[in-house]
């Protein structure tokens, strides 16, 4: 019987945990990609007044930014804290996605202070399970993607929406990092899991799809909602655009 391991580092225990993955059928399971090499995690551990003066010497470079929309627009998120944004960013994935998220940390090591953790996740109607996450440091840099993705309505609420402008950052990066969050790929027919996105999201995106990348997006029917779809005919153009940056554990889907 084939077994994947991998190793991490848990901050709260201050011991390496493992993971053991048994692979009855001698290959790694769909979206596996848990590296058997173990990972060489840093801690910046600054506090107070060094922190502080730490962050004033940092700034967002250009692919930070894109990576950054893209993956906003899927599984990352800016979290609330007492009722105001926190403004750092949360990503986290399942531990089979282990490589996914050290690579994000690699891009956004220099805003983050504590590398990614195992979290063990029980209850709430599904399978008990793990996840491996890290945040960024509260900064300023993010307060524009706090305002451009999470407004606050008329009801005085904040959810995340697609602004009218998203066309300005959605460049072929962004565009990758949000469909290895949210794509999905069916005999060459791809879509994006825009559910949560109201119609009139979802026709912002149809319109940016067209302008920045010539590729005429439609909206689908699911159920009692709606996602986004490409035409076959566009596949291997939207291919072409993203493949330079997807990463290993998500090359299934563009296969």
């Amino acid at each position: 019987m084939t077994k994947f391991i991998t190793y991490f580092y848990s901050i709260r225990t201050q011991r390496p945990w493992l993971l053991v993955i048994e692979n009855p059928l001698h290959r790694r399971p769909r979206g596996f990609c848990s590296s058997i090499d173990k990972k060489q995690n840093k801690s910046r551990n600054l506090r107070g007044h060094a922190l502080a003066e730490y962050k004033k010497t940092i700034k967002l470079n250009s692919m930070q930014k894109e990576v950054l929309v893209g993956t906003l627009l899927g599984d990352a998120s800016l979290n609330l804290q007492y009722g105001k944004p926190k403004l750092s960013v949360k990503f986290e994935q399942n531990i089979t996605r282990a490589d996914y998220i050290h690579h994000l940390y690699d891009i956004f090591e220099n805003f983050v202070g504590t590398p990614p953790q195992v979290r063990d996740i029980r209850g709430g109607g599904a399978q008990d399970r793990q996840s491996i996450w890290f945040r960024t440091y509260g900064h300023p840099e993010l307060q524009f993607y706090n305002d451009l993705l999470y407004p606050i309505d008329e009801h005085k609420l904040r959810k995340k929406r697609i602004p009218q402008n998203i066309g300005e950052f959605l460049t072929p990066r962004a565009l990758a990092y949000w469909f290895m969050d949210d794509g999905t790929s069916s005999q060459r027919s791809y879509n994006f899991s825009t559910h949560s996105f109201p119609l009139e999201d979802q026709e912002i995106l149809v319109q940016a799809f067209r302008d920045n990348f010539l590729i005429n997006a439609t909206i689908q029917k699911d159920r009692s909602m709606y996602r986004l779809g490409l035409p076959r005919a566009s596949s291997e153009k939207f291919v072409d655009l993203i493949s330079p940056y997807i990463h290993p554990c998500f090359d299934y889907k563009i296969q």
